[in-house]
């Protein structure tokens, strides 16, 4: 039996109108960002030795490490994307960013002439277990069931990567594999699931080794933020932020000015007196502040425990380009975002700003889905809003127009003829008033419910085709949202295997062709 055909892939632009993505996106905006599609932003960075040894990284073979070496010594650069380490890789666009790096770095390599690895940012030291330890899949019968690992006792504050996955925990996987569609891939992906989350691993050490299985040979590297030897190097960048405690809070605030000078409201909100770290002391992170911890005793701490601190959304973009030689960076929307914010602090840090290339966005119609899409003449974004306007809309065109105007006509009818009614009770006896009021409302009522009853008949006439709507809003926009921010890959890679990652891979590498061409409708 022949597998099926790949389902479309639909490109869509990243960030809502309006939005800040799409402000930062725009050649004619106001320039928040150094984009790869601006000339400049392709041109090679100076060389710079990485801060980091080659054993802090994992590969996905020997010639990616040959390159990463080669980097490392000051003879290339990297292109970076990351995310925190979610359960079953989390939903589809952290795949699409994965793709989008690889793609990006192997066409700065031939346009640099130099090696240019990309580099998958882990960031384990999230601790939001309830974004992190969840993953939403789309079931046999479409529809979504999320799966989630305990919060571990007393993990609630703690990093999220950090966690050593238990057999108490992994019942998680026999429910996907009583989840996922059955075909000739499943036991292949179940496998590399089963292989990854096993008892006794670090739970960003099993999101690395799933992302590996699930993207094959392509080549690139990966970095769990926790290392230890990433905290130690990191230490000089976080004295940095801590001797110059108030420029780092201007730095911040200029951020802040900047973009509510453009319109926008900045998406990292300020703590006061507070830097963009954290620290743990083996209970929980906290922020950095100043009151009862003085910024020397923070001083003393950082010399003398250096692994408990960590950087915080603002500061991590910082970290990265302060460690590494990094070119560019592959972001999504909300990343672009903040990232616009974000200017003046690697200014204070004495830290390059590296160009910013935004991910990849699809949406996957499959095939049955587009059916029923052509079928009841919608689009894809005719759905972006759920299902239920478009059920509506439906149930309206298909009400008996009959029945529908005569409706139309009793109520105009009833409505005259009630004011005139009201006008005369009014006049002649005005004690009535109320009584012809309940009049009125129980004929508008009974009209109003004669109505919904049209509605329910309509709809069970249309019952199969408006399910089925239903069925395709929860595919392409679960919960109302775009696919990509909900779905996990494992349904469809189990569906339509290697070769879905192959369309993807095909149709990004179009995207960043394009962009860098400076057709910025496609990004």
């Amino acid at each position: 039996m022949n597998p099926p055909a790949n389902p479309e892939i639909v490109s869509s632009r990243l960030g809502a109108p309006g939005s800040i993505a799409r402000a930062a996106l725009d050649p004619g905006g106001p320039g928040f960002l150094p984009l790869t599609s601006r000339p400049s932003a392709t041109h090679a960075p100076p060389p710079r030795r990485s801060r980091l040894g080659p054993d802090a990284f994992g590969v996905s073979g020997p010639g990616v490490r040959r390159r990463l070496e080669s980097v490392l010594r000051g003879e290339g650069t990297f292109v970076t994307t990351g995310h925190q380490p979610v359960l079953f890789l989390g939903p589809l666009y952290v795949l699409y960013k994965a793709l989008t790096a690889i793609s990006l770095a192997t066409r700065l390599e031939r346009t640099l002439g130099a090696p240019v690895v990309p580099l998958f940012w882990i960031a384990s030291d999230d601790h939001d277990w309830d974004e992190v330890g969840s993953a939403t899949i789309l079931d046999r019968s479409d529809a979504t069931r999320t799966l989630a690992l305990p919060v571990p006792a007393g993990g609630e504050r703690r990093s999220v990567g950090s966690h050593t996955l238990d057999g108490g925990g992994l019942d998680v996987l026999d429910d996907l594999c009583e989840t996922v569609p059955q075909s000739e891939f499943t036991a292949h992906y179940l496998e590399l699931v089963r292989d990854a989350y096993a008892e006794g691993r670090p739970m960003s050490a099993a999101f690395a080794r799933l992302l590996a299985g699930v993207l094959g040979d392509r080549g690139y590297a990966w970095i769990d933020s926790a290392r230890p030897e990433l905290r130690r190097a990191a230490a000089p960048l976080y004295r940095r932020l801590l001797s110059h405690w108030d420029g780092t809070l201007e730095a911040e605030a200029a951020g802040v000015r900047a973009l509510r000078e453009a319109g926008f409201e900045a998406p990292i909100s300020r703590i006061e007196d507070a830097l963009p770290l954290f620290f743990d002391e083996g209970v929980g992170r906290h922020r950095v502040r100043r009151g009862e911890t003085s910024p020397e005793s923070w001083l003393e701490r950082l010399e003398s425990a250096p692994e408990g601190f960590s950087p915080n959304v603002a500061s991590r973009p910082a970290l990265e380009s302060y460690l590494l030689p990094v070119a560019a960076t592959v972001l999504g929307p909300g990343e672009i975002a903040y990232w616009s914010q974000l200017g003046p602090l690697f200014s204070a840090l004495d830290v390059p700003v590296p160009s910013v290339h935004p991910r990849a966005a699809w949406t996957l119609v499959e095939a049955r889905t587009r059916r029923i899409l052509d079928r009841a003449g919608l689009s894809p974004q005719d759905l972006a809003m759920g299902a239920e306007p478009v059920v509506e809309r439906l149930t309206r065109e298909a009400r008996p127009e009959a029945v529908e105007r005569a409706l139309g006509r009793f109520r105009e009818g009833a409505e005259t003829g009630m004011a005139a009614i009201e006008e005369a009770v009014a006049e002649d006896v005005p004690g009535l008033r109320g009584a012809a009021g309940k009049m009125r409302k129980g004929i508008l009522d009974a009209t109003a419910e004669l109505s919904r009853q049209v509605d329910r008949a309509t709809r069970e006439r249309l019952d199969v085709r408006l399910g089925q709507v239903r069925r395709a809003g929860a595919n392409l926009f679960p919960r109302r949202r775009p696919q990509e921010r909900v779905l996990n890959p494992l349904s469809f890679l189990c569906r339509y295997g290697p070769g879905l990652v192959e369309g993807l891979a095909r149709e990004t590498d179009r995207r960043v062709a394009s962009f860098l061409a400076g057709r910025a409708e496609d990004g």
